[in-house]
């Protein structure tokens, strides 16, 4: 404990507590004259002994004898008189101030002070040193381990004492100067407590004992700590108050804690009184333990009443099946969490509603399972959304498939119609063109060279007439003939397609190169239609090249697909107009220059699509085009092989 923290406790030394008091006084002199004259009797009566043990002897032995008794027996008295005065001036002085110099001081005088060999007052001395030591060693240990420190006040309420952890814990950086000798509400490091520092002093005043009066203590520049005192009112020998003591602790962490949960309460409160949820709790049976009152507003007195110390199972039997019970029982006794279990409920009242439920187990502070908690929500709303949602996607789905079946029926009729109208237009224009070659061929010396010129222009036209219906035909098959999927070697397909390519006159030989051993799953006749044509434009776009050249191949589409391209360096496009390719009877290329219908490639992608894929094209002015499409994969994965090159000489 440190020395230098003491302060002289007033009224300590008014009074002396080893000092007898004026009516005890006489007593005391009575008992201190009482030893010499039991003493002097003692003589007396030794004296008469000898006396009548030896009659012979004289009187005047007799006298001298008793002389020499009497100092004897006085001078001890005399001797431990004074002894037992020291003793008692030696306690009252260490007795005012109990500090280990001073005590030590005084049992050392005890022990010095004693006159011939040792007696009773070396074992008083030294069980006075003991005793003392061991209270000042427990002392010391408490007031330098103990998270509380001490404090002592005077009559006035002002610091008079302070223990050495004191100051540190309310003034860090300052020393005790900075606090003796001041009230509580004279320090202006200290705010004021809730009952404010006149409530405390008026409780001071009464000599009331007061606990746990809380207050923060707050030094420039740094954060806010909280302090807690308690004190009692102390009191010297005579029973007199002579100030307050008391100790005190520095409570800032608790008083944190304190306020962190009081706000982690104050949002769980929030949130329970607007969350639509509801908490509840189990014990370790599984049965439902009383809700609190704002949670039983939420699913009514009536429900809870009916389900509080039942399990659901028991509650809500009819709810869910057997099966659906024991599933959610046996995850109860596994101790697994759950989410969302969901049944119907008759909540009272005539009132059916829907709730949600999840929840995991609760253990206590020894690890011991005690019960189920979680929440529990109204989905009665949602339920009946999707209940409502289900009926109107029913009520879709019965209009789709009524639409769809006109779609089809009106498709089957157009279909028909187109048949039947392809029939009807191909045998006039046959006719046409037959009446036209015949007169060409009868009245060729007849007619003028103009003449049969027009006649010439009459049969192209009713040809390209006739190729016109052929690919409408075409096109109308390709929409509703059926497409059974199955493996397929595409390399030979492709190889069949180069073989039936019509001829035309070319400038040089086209050279394919078709990729060997590709495998592919789709349906023969109608990806031969797709092939024949790409590969047909892929011919006719290259016929005025140099060194024409047109490649098939095949490559993975990702996990899901395989990709195969058609690519040629001929003629290309202009890449801005790629859009209108697939557009029926678009062209980016005159009649005039390359032949066609202007309806190939809105087959290509009709059929592609029906198969799941897709259809796309890229290309460059002048440097040939790229036609891809997609199909779904096949059931081996596509392996690259070698390409073989195969040249086809076409003519006019």
């Amino acid at each position: 404990m440190s020395k230098r923290l003491r302060a002289p406790r007033p009224g300590h030394d008014s009074v002396d507590p080893w000092e007898p008091s004026v009516k005890t006084g006489r007593r005391a002199a009575m008992q201190r004259g009482w030893l010499p004259a039991g003493l002097a009797l003692a003589a007396i009566a030794v004296v008469a002994a000898l006396w009548l043990h030896w009659p012979q002897a004289a009187p005047l032995q007799v006298l001298v004898g008793l002389a020499l008794l009497l100092p004897a027996v006085l001078l001890p008295t005399h001797v431990l008189g004074r002894q037992r005065r020291r003793m008692r001036n030696t306690l009252r002085r260490f007795s005012d101030d109990l500090e280990p110099e001073r005590w030590r001081d005084a049992v050392r005088q005890l022990r010095e002070d004693r006159l011939g060999a040792p007696s009773a007052f070396d074992a008083l001395a030294s069980g006075v040193e003991t005793v003392l030591g061991e209270a000042e060693r427990r002392w010391q240990a408490l007031a330098e381990l103990s998270a509380d420190w001490f404090w002592e006040t005077d009559r006035q309420h002002r610091f008079s004492w302070l223990s050495a952890a004191a100051p540190q814990a309310l003034a860090p950086g300052l020393d005790d100067t900075a606090l003796l000798g001041r009230r509580l509400d004279q320090i202006g490091l200290f705010r004021a407590p809730e009952m404010g520092w006149v409530a405390l002093h008026g409780r001071m005043a009464r000599h009331d004992a007061f606990r746990d009066v809380e207050f923060q203590v707050g030094p420039p520049g740094r954060p806010l700590r909280w302090i807690s005192i308690s004190g009692r009112a102390r009191h010297d020998a005579q029973g007199t108050v002579i100030g307050y003591e008391g100790v005190g602790r520095d409570v800032t962490e608790r008083r944190q804690a304190h306020e962190r949960l009081q706000a982690s309460e104050q949002r769980w409160s929030t949130m329970a009184r607007l969350a639509a949820d509801w908490y509840w709790q189990t014990d370790a049976e599984h049965r439902l333990l009383p809700l609190d009152a704002e949670q039983q507003q939420r699913i009514g007195a009536e429900l809870n009443e009916r389900v509080e110390g039942r399990t659901r199972w028991e509650a809500h039997r009819q709810s869910l099946t057997p099966q659906q019970w024991a599933e959610h029982r046996a995850d109860l006794e596994a101790r697994r969490p759950f989410r969302s279990l969901q049944f119907e409920i008759d909540g009272g009242g005539g009132r059916w509603m829907w709730i949600s439920l999840s929840g995991m187990p609760r253990y206590d502070g020894g690890g011991r399972f005690v019960g189920y908690h979680g929440v529990g929500r109204d989905v009665t709303s949602r339920q009946q959304a999707q209940a409502l949602l289900l009926r109107h996607n029913e009520a879709l789905q019965r209009a789709v498939d009524e639409r769809t079946r006109d779609l089809q029926q009106l498709t089957l009729d157009l279909d028909a119609f187109a048949r039947q109208l392809a029939h009807e237009l191909r045998t006039p224009i046959g006719h046409v063109q037959g009446l036209a070659q015949l007169l060409a061929e009868r009245g060729a010396a007849r007619l003028l060279a103009e003449d049969q010129e027009l006649l010439q222009l009459q049969v192209q036209a009713a040809e390209r007439m006739r190729e016109t219906v052929d690919a409408l035909l075409a096109l109308a098959r390709s929409t509703l003939q059926p497409m059974p999927l199955q493996p397929l070697d595409l390399s030979a397909l492709a190889h069949e397609v180069v073989r039936e390519l019509p001829p035309m006159e070319r400038r040089e030989t086209l050279r394919w190169h078709i990729q060997m051993d590709m495998q592919v799953t789709a349906n023969p006749a109608a990806l031969k239609i797709v092939l024949l044509n790409l590969m047909g434009n892929a011919a006719k776009f290259t016929r005025d090249g140099a060194a024409p050249r047109a490649r098939v191949g095949l490559s993975a589409e990702g996990s899901d697909g395989v990709r195969i391209s058609v690519q040629d360096n001929g003629v290309g496009f202009d890449p801005a107009r790629a859009s209108q390719l697939f557009k029926p009877f678009a062209r980016l290329h005159t009649r005039d220059n390359f032949a066609g219908s202007g309806i190939g490639l809105s087959i290509v992608q009709r059929i592609v699509e029906r198969h799941g894929g897709r259809v796309e094209a890229r290309a460059e002015v002048g440097r040939g085009a790229c036609f891809e499409f997609t199909l779904p994969a096949t059931p081996a994965e596509p392996v690259p092989a070698p390409e073989r090159q195969l040249a086809v000489a076409t003519s006019a």
